[in-house]
């Protein structure tokens, strides 16, 4: 944590250390694999973005090794997001421990540990890193995007069962905050949600005016003042609350960077602007889980996790309150603190051996075998 890299490295969502899972060891290629395609999904929802960002988008799409044999046979979705300044790589080829999304799909199902399903990989890196997969003025309609657009391709390019309980969502990071927002907001789209260290569920801990980053980001006055390549927790948070605020507070009229920051200084100090915390919080999921408690319990699972030793303070604070929130209106969750685990180094083998079979038994699948 007190490294040069380890602040960058845990949030940005790019430790590539070496899994430590028993099933990872076990990933071989198989007699009959699945493959990886490569796909691009036009978005109108993206279009005319500020940041110039283009509205036509990657998506990387993992067929299970029955898809080509069985060509009657539908399949169960699921959508899985990277974290910040990540692309869909982290997944797929050699990204979080080396992950490899089809070896170890293929491991998983092969030797009965999961179901066969249709996994979905779409980028959520923008121009500031990232989306927040958020609707937003200033970067364009991110959650259209996904909830719409790519949904709408995938379902009508190959045999899902396009239906909400056969849809699910995950994601690590922002990619956790997305999959809790987006399948909190969506459960007539997926039908069940997983959150691995999930960012940004409230206004709290590391993300307020305590984090001295926050001034450097109200100094920029352009893009060159912010960090390319962040090495130290000031420089990593900069970009992250410029992202943060182009996606939940934007001001397509304001520049440089077209957003309205949620502090301003006065007489030496951070002082709150109410307005734009207001607006914050509608974005943030723990305050809207009251106004949402009808959808979550339409949800066929919830579930969200972090490592003993997470080292976002508002991840460890905001996770708790939000299982707290969830078990006062007795809605049915799994909550894990996981041993041992810091922002970053278990992700593959959380993967393996907690959110595949979570989605396995969760979404419902074609009576063919």
């Amino acid at each position: 944590m007190g490294t040069r890299r380890s602040w960058a490295s845990a949030f940005l969502s790019l430790a590539l250390l070496p899994s430590n899972s028993a099933l990872a060891q076990g990933v071989e290629a198989t007699a009959v694999s699945g493959r990886l395609v490569d796909v691009v999904v036009a978005s109108p929802a993206l279009r005319g973005n500020r940041l110039g960002d283009p509205s036509d988008q990657a998506v990387t799409i993992y067929l299970p090794p029955s898809y080509d044999q069985n060509p009657t046979r539908h399949y169960p979705s699921l959508y899985l997001l990277h974290g910040y300044n990540g692309r869909p790589q982290e997944w797929t080829t050699n990204g979080y421990q080396g992950m490899n999304l089809q070896r170890v799909m293929d491991s998983l199902t092969t030797r009965g540990l999961a179901r066969e399903m249709i996994v979905v990989v779409p980028n959520g890196k923008n121009a500031y890193h990232g989306s927040f997969y958020t609707n937003s003025a200033t970067t364009g309609n991110w959650e259209d995007y996904l909830v719409r657009d790519v949904v709408h391709f995938v379902d009508s390019s190959f045999r899902t069962l396009a239906r909400a309980e056969s849809r699910g969502i995950a994601g690590h990071s922002m990619g956790g905050y997305g999959a809790i927002m987006l399948g909190m907001k969506h459960p007539d789209i997926f039908g069940g949600l997983y959150g691995l260290s999930p960012c940004c569920l409230d206004l709290v801990g590391d993300m307020t005016a305590v984090n001295p980053a926050w001034r450097r980001a109200l100094h920029a006055r352009s893009s060159v003042d912010l960090p390319k390549d962040p090495e130290t927790a000031d420089q990593f948070w900069t970009d992250v609350f410029v992202g943060l605020s182009a996606a939940f507070s934007p001001d397509p009229s304001h520049g440089p960077f077209f957003v309205t920051f949620p502090y301003r200084e006065l007489g030496g100090s951070l002082v709150p602007i109410p307005a734009v915390i207001r607006q914050w919080r509608t974005k943030y999921p723990l305050p809207l889980s009251a106004d949402h408690e009808r959808n979550l319990r339409q949800l066929r699972g919830i579930a969200f996790d972090f490592g003993e030793k997470e080292e976002f303070t508002h991840i460890r604070i905001a996770t708790t309150e939000f299982s707290q929130a969830l078990a006062a209106k007795g809605i049915p969750h799994r909550f894990e603190v996981y041993p041992n685990g810091t922002h970053g180094s278990h992700i593959r083998e959380r993967f393996e051996q907690v959110v595949v079979p979570f989605f396995s038994k969760i979404l419902v699948a074609d009576e063919q075998p």
